[in-house]
This record gives C-alpha cells, sequence and structure tokens, in this order.
C-alpha cells in the first residue's frame, strides 16, 4: 500500500497541477478576449456615440434629422451597454446556461430585429464543443452573415443553425426568398475567416428556396 501510495500521489499532484493550469490558461484567454472585445468593438462604439452627441448638439432646435440622430445616439448607447454586459459575462464565465457566444448572437439577433425589423433565428443542435478562442471567431462569422442579410437582401426573415459532429462545426445562415431568383456569390470576408480555421465556405439555394451560407470549421 505504501508503494501504492507513493507512486499514486505524484501523479494525483501532476493531474491537479495540469487542471490549475488549464484554468488558469482559460481565464488568462477569456481576459485577452474580452480586452481585445473592448479595444477593437465597444471603444469604436463609444466614439460613434460621442461623435454623434457633438453632431446633435450642433444641429438647430428645428432640423429635420435631429430624431434619427437621437435614434442613433440610442442605439450606440444601447449597443455599447449590451457589447460590456457581454465580455464582463465573457471575461467571468459566469451564469450562463449555454455557450457564452451563443448568448451574445442572440442579442445580436435582437439588436437586428430591433432596429431593422429583420428576424434572425439562432438556434444550435447538441453540444457545441470549441475553445474560447474558436468560439470568439464563430461570433465574428456569424455576426457578418447576419450583417450580410440585412445589406445585401431585401429579407425580413433568416436563421442561422449551429451544429458540431464528427469533428466539424457546421453553420448555415440562411434568409427568406422573396420570389426574385438569388444570383450567385460568395462572401469573400467569411470565405477567408473559414480558410483560415482550417475550414471552408460555399452557397447554395436553402431548403426554403432561398439563400443558404454554409460554413464548415473543423473543431
Amino acid at each position: 500500500m505504501s508503494h501504492i501510495t507513493a507512486q499514486a500521489f505524484p501523479v494525483i499532484e501532476n493531474i491537479e497541477l495540469l487542471d490549475r493550469l488549464a484554468s488558469g490558461a482559460a481565464v488568462r484567454e477569456r481576459r485577452k478576449i474580452a480586452r481585445d472585445l473592448h479595444d477593437t468593438t465597444i471603444q469604436p462604439y463609444i466614439g460613434l456615440k460621442h461623435g454623434l452627441s457633438a453632431v446633435r448638439n450642433k444641429a438647430a432646435a428645428d432640423n429635420p434629422l435631429i430624431e434619427d440622430l437621437d435614434k442613433l445616439t440610442a442605439m450606440a448607447t444601447q449597443v455599447v451597454g449590451e457589447l460590456r454586459r457581454y465580455a464582463g459575462t465573457f471575461k467571468n464565465g459566469l451564469g450562463l446556461s449555454e455557450p457564452v457566444f451563443l448568448v451574445a448572437l442572440r442579442r445580436q439577433a435582437a439588436h437586428v430585429r430591433e432596429f431593422y425589423g429583420i428576424d434572425i433565428a439562432v438556434s444550435m443542435e447538441g453540444e457545441l464543443d470549441m475553445c474560447d478562442r474558436l468560439a470568439a471567431e464563430v461570433f465574428q462569422v456569424v455576426s457578418e452573415g447576419m450583417s450580410n442579410i440585412r445589406k445585401h437582401t431585401s429579407a425580413r426573415r433568416g436563421f442561422v443553425k449551429l451544429k458540431c459532429a464528427n469533428g466539424w462545426l457546421n453553420i448555415q445562415i440562411e434568409n427568406e426568398c422573396l420570389g426574385a431568383q438569388a444570383t450567385e456569390f460568395m462572401p469573400r470576408s467569411i470565405a477567408e475567416r473559414a480558410a483560415a480555421l482550417g475550414g471552408k465556405a460555399y452557397v447554395e439555394q436553402g431548403s426554403s428556396g432561398g439563400t443558404a451560407v454554409h460554413i464548415e470549421i473543423p473543431v
């Protein structure tokens, strides 16, 4: 028993050490991503908010654009608040029953619905087993897909589906068909992001006749 104990305890201690190192690395990674989010995303929105406020203050009381400026300022303020809450939640990794990036995507979809009247449903099939860094990249890819629906189509509905299977993350971003035949295209930035992650992107007609962007990324 003494011999077994002498052999077992170093192994257990090593496992505990590795676990602490992994946990510490995860915490550091979350903090780094939170800092990146603050510097690359939140700060520009803060600058936009200040710029809008400055323009609003210069506008005369009878300026017909005042209402639009107030709406844009309110939008920027809300986005900054949401991003700050998301960054704080992501940094701490607490209080969530589903992946933090999925919560962020649902918030992004809510913003698109509120500000642009486009209803984009976000769904996940099964467990999404991916590291924090990949999750951050996926968030950027899907956010860009939502933005493309708003900028390049007249659709009022769309959906995003995520699924992990056989070591691959499958993402489908589809918008409704409003009668006009979709033209062939390839979302260059999304395709480049997917390729940088070792995956690929392609476009085809969706099950409902709309345009579907498919992204496959190894996990």
